[in-house]
């Protein structure tokens, strides 16, 4: 069996490998705020930050908890096939 990534590598790695804005729209798909919100903050975060600090902003500054949870569990998934 394969060693499971860790929780934190699994979102930077979603981020850097996987993020763009069909995936944005279904990971947030039931967003009370909208997916199309969630994207165009991801884009100001990517464009005041670069897309390397965008990835840890828009986790820690950008989402509430309720959104972490949701990005950072499909990234878990994800990669360790759960």
């Amino acid at each position: 069996m394969a060693k499971k990534k860790e929780p934190v590598l699994c979102y930077f790695h979603f981020m850097y490998n996987q993020w763009n804005e069909q995936t944005a729209q279904k990971v947030f798909a039931d967003a009370s705020c909208g997916w199309e919100y969630l994207w165009q903050k991801w884009m100001r975060f990517c464009d005041e930050y670069g897309y390397y600090g965008a990835i840890m902003m828009y986790y820690t500054e950008g989402l509430d908890y309720g959104l972490q949870k949701k990005l950072s569990t499909v990234a878990y998934e994800y990669y360790n096939d759960k």
